[in-house]
């Protein structure tokens, strides 16, 4: 277990005993390597001081009380992870000299050559990696490193020198280790042996990660287990799992300006559809002029704002824009821009496999990424006029008045210090509901929306209705009719 100085900020740490996890029975039964029992708070806006007072010495009693919650399913068991800052740190920390003659099988007067420490090199650092619970690998052009709770992404610069600085503690001579060629080769041979595909998730099951485990919905459950590096997790939420947690500030807020119960169904739905592999081939529009920016800045605070990416359709076009939702929750812009290149926008909120290309790298094929979510005061314009287009909308609109006498200006601010872990829940239940039923639930706003949209970008069947024109056995000149649409 690693010392309490390198466990995450984020828990209190309470006491580490040997448990038997299915009976809460003492460290003298067989049991499973050491756990740190952690208690999560509930309020997460607690004072440091007050957060401290839970690291004070604690007796006897009080294990035996926290044991008792344990075994009732109170508190959750999670081994301590170290900040991604910490794991290059940790692996240098635990390489010893190798003997690579020996490593290498060499017999008699067969000399060492590059290659031998290059590859000896690579394979221990994967092979410590994955003994201390971490781990470091790549997938396409993208390289990660897992600190026993999710993997983050880094770039070449720090992997090249962290190669040379492990040669350099595996017994390469200083000059060759510090030599850019060398760790130019380290680099390609990691990046030949360290490939690690994302896994399939099972059909049915649905993985969220949180600060105190991975929460899990399965077709005959959910609850919260232990991180785990096959999942291949590539983000954290920022807050704990807490079953009892609400959101009244957040409730209160949705009943004012989304009264309609069924609005405010889809928007949970649409949340948690970020964490499925549902294909309902649906981009979500909060439409309106009217207090969206509350909704805007508690969804990214509530998925974390590094899980988050802010580009506008226009923007998507772009291969090197793409590819930054390759490691992304959700793309949730402010603005959806007027024009869109339709094509793109189908492919995407499909989730079909895009082309996608890093600067200076390779393209690939994307075919995990964010789903889309949009702000917009105005709808896209000049746009296809087929049922494949507009089908992928879902529009909620924002159309509730709040007089500026009753508007909170701190209000998202309030619910994010505060409630996060009860607006997941409420979330939760919107993602229930979503793979029970796999659809969003029917909204006659978000219907009539669409149908007022498809109206309006057709100027040609605008004016028709505008002008009251209907079948009729009398003529009239085109020249004269298009004068009309014309001078609209």
């Amino acid at each position: 277990m690693l010392p309490e100085s390198e466990i995450a900020d984020d828990t209190i740490v309470r006491e580490s005993l040997s448990m038997d996890c299915a009976t809460g029975s003492s460290a003298s039964d067989d049991c499973t390597p050491p756990y740190t029992i952690e208690f999560h708070p509930q309020d997460s806006s607690l004072t440091q001081s007050q957060q401290d007072q839970g690291q004070k010495k604690i007796t006897l009693s009080d294990i035996q009380v926290e044991a008792e919650r344990l075994a009732r399913g109170e508190l959750t068991l999670a081994r301590a992870y170290v900040p991604h800052t910490d794991v290059w740190q940790e692996i240098l920390d635990a390489l010893e000299p190798v003997d690579f003659r020996e490593a290498a099988g060499l017999d008699g007067d067969e000399r060492l050559s590059q290659k031998h420490f290059v590859v000896i090199t690579v394979r221990e650092i994967l092979r410590v990696a994955r003994s201390l619970g971490c781990g470091l690998c790549r997938n396409y052009d993208f390289l990660y490193s897992f600190n026993g709770a999710f993997w983050k992404l880094f770039d070449r610069e720090q992997l090249t020198d962290f190669l040379g600085e492990a040669a350099l503690r595996l017994g390469v001579d200083p000059i060759t280790s510090s030599f850019h060629m060398f760790r130019d080769h380290l680099y390609k041979q990691f990046l030949a042996v360290a490939h690690l595909p994302k896994p399939e998730t099972p059909e049915g099951i649905c993985l969220i990660n949180l600060r105190n485990g991975t929460f899990e919905v399965t077709p005959t459950g959910l609850g919260i287990r232990d991180f785990q590096r096959e999942d291949f997790l590539t983000y954290q939420l920022p807050f704990d799992y807490n079953q009892a947690a609400d959101a009244p500030l957040w409730q209160k807020f949705l009943d004012e300006v989304l009264p309609d119960e069924a609005r405010q169904k889809v928007l949970a739905e649409y949340i948690g559809y970020v964490f499925t592999r549902l294909k309902l081939e649906k981009t979500l529009l909060l439409y309106g002029r009217l207090t969206k920016s509350v909704a805007f800045d508690v969804i990214n605070a509530l998925l974390g704002r590094e899980n988050v990416v802010n580009y506008s359709l226009t923007s998507l076009s772009h291969e090197y824009h793409r590819a930054k939702l390759a490691n992304k929750l959700l793309n949730y812009s402010s603005e959806i821009s007027t024009r869109l290149e339709s094509d793109i926008f189908k492919r995407m909120t499909s989730g079909e496999p895009v082309e996608a290309r890093l600067p200076y790298g390779k393209p690939f094929i994307m075919t995990r990424y964010a789903r889309l979510l949009f702000n917009c005061n105005e709808l896209p314009r000049d746009v296809e006029h087929t049922e494949a287009f507009f089908r992928r909308f879902l529009i909620l609109p924002f159309d509730v008045t709040v007089p500026e006498d009753r508007q909170d200006k701190r209000l998202a601010e309030k619910i994010i210090r505060s409630e996060l872990s009860g607006v997941f829940n409420w979330m939760l239940k919107g993602l229930q509901r979503l793979l029970i039923e796999e659809n969003f639930t029917p909204c006659e706003a978000v219907q009539e929306a669409l149908q007022q949209y498809r109206k309006e970008s057709d100027s040609v069947a605008m004016f028709i209705s505008d002008e009251n024109y209907k079948p009729s056995d009398k003529y009239t000149e085109v020249k004269s009719v298009y004068q009309s649409y014309a001078n609209q």
